[in-house]
């Protein structure tokens, strides 16, 4: 059994450290400064500047949204010293 090379995807480039954690700083700033997670400026980016296919960024997207409710949810309670 060979493998076929055409068959396989082709593979995502790779970018430099500082241009990732360079827009992933730029969104954390910006969505903290008017109160979002970000998720509305990580999309575009996902897409346009690390070329991600549009299901995937989605998916991708989703999952980092989830990861900022469940970090901010402690200190939000503890903030407002909520009980649940």
């Amino acid at each position: 059994m060979t493998s076929d090379s055409s068959s396989l995807a082709p593979a995502r480039p790779s970018y430099p450290l500082p241009l990732v954690f360079g827009a992933g700083a730029g969104i954390g700033v910006l969505g903290g400064m008017i109160g979002l997670g970000g998720a509305e400026f990580r999309l575009p980016l996902l897409i346009g500047l690390f070329g991600f296919a549009a299901l995937s960024a989605v998916i991708l997207n989703k999952a980092m949204s989830l990861v900022v409710v469940l970090t901010a949810l402690p200190a939000r309670l503890a903030a407002c010293d909520c009980r649940l």
